[in-house]
């Protein structure tokens, strides 16, 4: 005859890749997001995690749970995006994530306070060293540095490459003016996560400039100067 609807908080089910679903926990918060109502942003809670997965094309994907108590605007079926976040690291010490190559070395200033611990090992361009860092949490932009930097360093990365154990071997640098970044005093909250069902987001960081010109091959830092940045 009719259908009842309890709307005193709602129901949003996802469907969580393999490689994402060992990160997400019960009373995990969630930011939902609504095609329909493009202005607010709802808060979610993760309430339950299937044991059953469900494998399509190769994938496996595990049913994930966010309740809703907050819902005003919201309606049974309407299409929504959740964000989970899966770590955070406040006042954490912060640098883009193209800084971080050959399996955990940043290119650092000589005159910088850490570049006493310099691995001579690693061949570096003039006025350079390379140091072994060790980090924490990541998101699309930022890594946290737990240890091996200090807010004083100056570093130089290439903002268009992304970290591998290959990078600089071909000396490769962008010419761009220094910008402030990361640092202790940088407020940053960082998650992990996937598109859609776990969205990545910074909060309070900052990206690299991408208005840099693609510069000459084997150009290096003393010569033409990298993305340096204080």
């Amino acid at each position: 005859m009719c259908v009842i609807y309890d709307l005193s908080y709602l129901e949003m089910t996802l469907d969580v890749d393999e490689l994402d679903i060992l990160d997400i926990q019960v009373d995990q918060k969630a930011e939902i997001t609504a095609d329909a109502i493009s202005d607010r942003t709802f808060e979610g809670i993760v309430t339950s995690i299937s044991s059953a997965g469900t494998t399509s094309g190769g994938t496996t994907t595990y049913p994930v749970t966010v309740r809703i108590d907050e819902t005003d605007g919201l309606r049974p079926g309407m299409n929504a995006n959740a964000e989970i976040v899966v770590a955070q690291a406040k006042n954490a010490l912060t640098v883009p994530n193209a800084a971080i190559v050959r399996g955990g070395y940043v290119l650092v200033r000589q005159d910088s306070p850490s570049a006493v611990n310099a691995d001579d090992s690693m061949s570096a361009p003039e006025g350079y060293v390379y140091v072994k860092v060790k980090t924490g949490v990541s998101d699309d932009n930022y890594t946290q540095v737990t240890s091996g930097l200090s807010e004083s360093d100056t570093i130089a990365y290439d903002p268009s490459s992304v970290s591998s154990d290959s990078y600089y071997d071909d000396g490769g640098y962008d010419d761009m003016d220094g910008e402030v970044i990361g640092g202790a005093g940088n407020n940053a909250d960082l998650a992990e996560g996937g598109e859609e069902t776990l969205p990545e987001e910074t909060e309070n960081g900052e990206a690299p400039a991408a208005d840099a010109e693609e510069p000459a091959e084997g150009i290096d830092p003393a010569e033409a100067g990298a993305v340096v940045v204080d």
